[in-house]
This record gives C-alpha cells, sequence and structure tokens, in this order.
C-alpha cells in the first residue's frame, strides 16, 4: 500500500468499516439463499437473518457517508449488531451446512476488522478470543457430542477459524501504521515559532482548504495566529484577545462542528464523544471563525503551538488517528531540527576556539614580535630623525593591528572566558518561571542551596540542561508539576529534576535523552534516571573547579 493510500485510509476508517459490513452482508445473502427453494426460502430463519442484516448495513453505509458524527456515535451499536448475527449463525445451523459456515467466518472477519479500526487496543485481541471461544464450543460441546458428524471436517472448520482469526488481526493491525512522508523543518521567520513550516505539510496531508497556526509569544505574552496565505506573504500575524488567549490553554485535539455542535476529541488512545459547546478552546475557534475542522497540537522548544486545518474533503472520526501520526512525525522533525541547530551551534564555537587559539598564537605573536623588531632596529639607527619617524608610523601601525587583533581573540573567546560570576539558583528559577509561564505548569526548587556561583559559560549550559529536562517532561511525559533541586558538594553541582509525569515505556532500561546527555558529557557529567508512572526523576552531576 502506497503512502497516499495509506493515508486516505486512515482517514475513511468508519466507511471501510461500512463497506467491509456491506460485503459481509452480501456474502450471507448469497450464501443462506443459495440452496433456498422459491417457495421456502421466505419463511427461512436464515433468509430473515440475512435480509435483515442486509438492510442494517445498508443504513450503516448511508450514515457513514453522510454523517461523521453518527457514524462514530452509532459504531458500537452496529458492531454489537454484527457480533449478535455472527452468533445466531454459529449455534443456527451445524458445521456441515458449508454455504452458513463460510459465511460466519465471514462475518466474524469482519467483526474482527472493525473492531481493531474502531478501537485500536488490546480490547480487540479479547473480543477475538470470546469469538472464537464460542465458535469451538458450539463445535465440541453441541455439535460433535452423539450427533455423528465427521469429526475431521469439525476439526478443520475449527481450525481454520482460529488461523483467520490471527492473520485478519495481524493485518488490520499492520495497516494501521500510517506511513507519513518525512517532515523536515525550516528556520521560521523572525516572530514565528519553529512550528511554522509545519503548517502547510499537515494541510497538505489531511487536504484541508485552509489552515490557521496559532501561537503564545513568549516574549510578547500575546496569542497570535497566522493562516496559510499570511506566512506564505510573509505578512503580520494577527494578536488575539485575551479570551482566545485562554481559550487556546484549554483546547484539544479534537474533530468538531461549531454549527452543528458536535465534536469528537482524541485523548490519548481514546476517541470520545463531545458537543461542540463543552469544547475546551471554543473561544479560539469563535474568535478564527472557524466552524468545521480538526485542531492538532505541535510541542516544541517554545511551547505549544496549535494547527487548525479547515475545509476538509469528506471528513471522518478516522482523520484524528491521522492527526495524532502527524503531530508526533512533526515534532520528531522539529526535534531534528532543533538538534541540528545545536550541533551547528556547537560547531561554530569549536570553530571560534580554533580560531581564536591560531590568531592568538600565530597572528598575534608575530605582530607583538614585529614591534620589538621595530624597537630595536630604531634603537641602531640613532640620530637618523627621519629613519626613526617611519620607524614609529610602522611601530603604530602594528600596535593598532595587536590591539584589533587581541579584540578579535577576545570577543571569539567571550562565552568561556568571562571573568563574571552568575548566581546558578538564580538563572535556573529565572528558567522554571519562563517555562512555567510557556507550558502553564508549576515548576518549584526544592532544597536548593542559596548560592551558587559559578562562570557564566557553565551558567548557560546548566540552564540548557535544565530547559531541556523540563519540557520533555512536558513534552513527552504531559507532565503538570515539575520540582528542581540544585546543590553544591565540594567539586560537584548535583541537580535533580523530578516531574508527575506518565514516565518512560520501559522504566527499567530508559532511553537518555540525547541532548541532556551530550551537553552532560561534554561537560564531564553524568545523568541517571529513575522512571515510574507518575514520577520520572533525572539526577545529574557536573564537576566544576573547587576554587
Amino acid at each position: 500500500m502506497s503512502k497516499f493510500s495509506r493515508q486516505a485510509y486512515a482517514t475513511h476508517y468508519g466507511r471501510a468499516i461500512a463497506a467491509s459490513r456491506v460485503l459481509a452482508a452480501v456474502v450471507l445473502m448469497l450464501f443462506g439463499l443459495a440452496e433456498s427453494t422459491a417457495p421456502s426460502f421466505a419463511a427461512r430463519l436464515d433468509t430473515v437473518l440475512a435480509l435483515t442484516f442486509g438492510a442494517v448495513a445498508a443504513v450503516a453505509f448511508v450514515i457513514a457517508i453522510r454523517s461523521w458524527y453518527l457514524d462514530f456515535v452509532l459504531s458500537k451499536i452496529f458492531i454489537a449488531v454484527d457480533v449478535m448475527a455472527f452468533i445466531v449463525l454459529t449455534f443456527m445451523h451445524t458445521h456441515g451446512d458449508a454455504a452458513m459456515v463460510v459465511a460466519a467466518l465471514w462475518l466474524l472477519a469482519h467483526v474482527i476488522f472493525a473492531s481493531t479500526l474502531r478501537w485500536q487496543s488490546g480490547m480487540v485481541l479479547y473480543m477475538a478470543l470470546a469469538l472464537d471461544t464460542l465458535w469451538l464450543a458450539d463445535i465440541f460441546l453441541f455439535e460433535m457430542p452423539g450427533s455423528g458428524a465427521n469429526i475431521a471436517e469439525a476439526l478443520s472448520w475449527a481450525l481454520f477459524a482460529v488461523l483467520e482469526t490471527v492473520v485478519v488481526v495481524e493485518v488490520s493491525v499492520h495497516r494501521l501504521g500510517i506511513a507519513l512522508p518525512r517532515f523536515y523543518g525550516e528556520i521560521p521567520d523572525p516572530g514565528l515559532p519553529p512550528a511554522a513550516s509545519a503548517l502547510g505539510y499537515a494541510a497538505n496531508l489531511v487536504r484541508a482548504q485552509d489552515a490557521v497556526l496559532c501561537w503564545i509569544d513568549p516574549d510578547n505574552r500575546g496569542c497570535y495566529c497566522a493562516g496559510l496565505r499570511e506566512l506564505d506573504e510573509k505578512l503580520a500575524p494577527a494578536k488575539l484577545s485575551f479570551a482566545a488567549a485562554e481559550g487556546f490553554r484549554d483546547l484539544s485535539p479534537a474533530l468538531f462542528d461549531v454549527s452543528r455542535n458536535r465534536a469528537i476529541i482524541s485523548t490519548g488512545n481514546e476517541l470520545a464523544l463531545r458537543t461542540a459547546s463543552t469544547v475546551s478552546g471554543r473561544a479560539l475557534l469563535a474568535e478564527l471563525k472557524v466552524k468545521t475542522g480538526i485542531s492538532i497540537p505541535v510541542d516544541g522548544e517554545d511551547g505549544r503551538t496549535w494547527l487548525i486545518l479547515t475545509g476538509i474533503r469528506a471528513p471522518g472520526w478516522g482523520h484524528l488517528h491521522l492527526a495524532a501520526a502527524i503531530r508526533a512525525e512533526i515534532a520528531q522533525g522539529l526535534e531534528s531540527q532543533m538538534a541540528s541547530i545545536d550541533a551547528l551551534n556547537s560547531a561554530l564555537l569549536r570553530l571560534r576556539r580554533t580560531v581564536a587559539c591560531d590568531l592568538h598564537d600565530s597572528v598575534a605573536h608575530s605582530l607583538a614580535g614585529a614591534r620589538f623588531l621595530l624597537v630595536a632596529l630604531q634603537a641602531k639607527v640613532g640620530e637618523n630623525a627621519e629613519l626613526a619617524d617611519e620607524i614609529d608610523t610602522i611601530k603604530s601601525a602594528l600596535g593598532a593591528e595587536h590591539r584589533h587583533v587581541r579584540g578579535l581573540i577576545a570577543q571569539l573567546r567571550e562565552t568561556e572566558s568571562d571573568p563574571r560570576v552568575r548566581n546558578l539558583i538564580e538563572d535556573i528559577a529565572s528558567v522554571g518561571d519562563a517555562l512555567a509561564l510557556r507550558w502553564q505548569i508549576e515548576v518549584e526548587l526544592r532544597e536548593c542551596d542559596f548560592r551558587i556561583e559559578v562562570e557564566v559559560w557553565l551558567s548557560m549550559e546548566l540552564q540548557q540542561v535544565v530547559r531541556e529536562a523540563i519540557s520533555n517532561a512536558v513534552r513527552h511525559g504531559n507532565a503538570s508539576q515539575v520540582t528542581v533541586r540544585c546543590v553544591r558538594r565540594s567539586d560537584v553541582i548535583e541537580i535533580d529534576v523530578t516531574d508527575n509525569g506518565s514516565g518512560f515505556t520501559k522504566p527499567e532500561a530508559p532511553t537518555l535523552p540525547r541532548s541532556i546527555s551530550e551537553r552532560l558529557g561534554e561537560l564531564g557529567g553524568s545523568l541517571e534516571i529513575h522512571s515510574k508512572p507518575g514520577c520520572t526523576a533525572l539526577q545529574m552531576s557536573v564537576p566544576v573547579n573547587p576554587n
């Protein structure tokens, strides 16, 4: 399946389930009526069942085409009808009736397929296990004992049902994977968030006719928005009202239709029904004058940004699963972008140091040596005033050039040679306050030393480490509270960052954050992670000069 067809398939989960149900109904009617005679088929129970199920399938298909909201509302009911039809077929016929067995197995495949798309969770396995158990129980408990049934044939049907379940679950789960084109973040224009380049990417994937980018500027402390046209034509973003800013903070990932007061929100891996009037963040949608669409959050270094996509062709609740995949891909692209910027900055810093050392060891020394040679030459010249004046002129020029080169060396080294010291506790507290405002969380310093004096460059490095740790807690762990502990023990600074987030997927072997690990590694420090659901602690230590 191509990337485009996978994306289209993901957006039409509801319609795919409805089409599968129609196909199952057609098979049921074909096999159920194939062996019936004209005078008797209308009265047979399997005929009534086939026609009734066909009518339900037709109604469900029409609903799936016309209303994504009703399709989602009634999806559980329709799948329950599918299950009941399978149970009736299973216990109504013997497994010697090959036509109805085929119809029942086809219906079983549809139920598993539909359940996988609808819930996308482990409960699908329990449902498949329950249906297979009913199938096997009917064979071994009701048909085989004393019925003279063909044991080999019964066993083959039992094995076939189990194998069918395994294959359908495997194929259905495999198709849930949404292959998206890679997103490569671009450096935004001044005043725009890093996720600005993601707006067009998301709009193209969802096939939206328009899209709006919303963000909170941490410097101006205002909520702004810009559409695709404003970004393309590099127009100034519009500032939103305070009410819209409050709506920005409360908005949820959702597929919504404000005009009909309908919405489906995404809560992790689950989808939930809401009325649009109760969806958090409606004030933002009202000010943007957006009636229908989908909202996608993007978390980055500068906080959360919202992508609001409108004018979507044939929307469906499957769009929320596509939106989750888009969100993950954009987050990965932005993280790679920031990692590239950090790597570039590190490379530039190393280049500055190298150039500073080369200037100091070659050009500056050569200029100083030339001045000393001129002084010696001037002493030998003696009373020749004209030649002495020329030497003074050359010496002054060399002196000016020497001062200029030393100034360049000082500028190149200023990130590490700044003689000033900073109070690391105050700097970390400032970082915590800024991130608390940006992410709308609680950041608290506990059990910290009153003052830890460090060089400016080291303070900057440790601020970045703390900033990255807090941002990761919010972006990856959905933390709402973060505590920071910073103390100095002899020649080691210990920094602990603890949050109440969801923790790592594999707490026994957590993956070390790359950016934090690299920074601490360059400083000769260490990092330990202790994680469990509801609590993650990063314990960092950095050696410092005891003097």
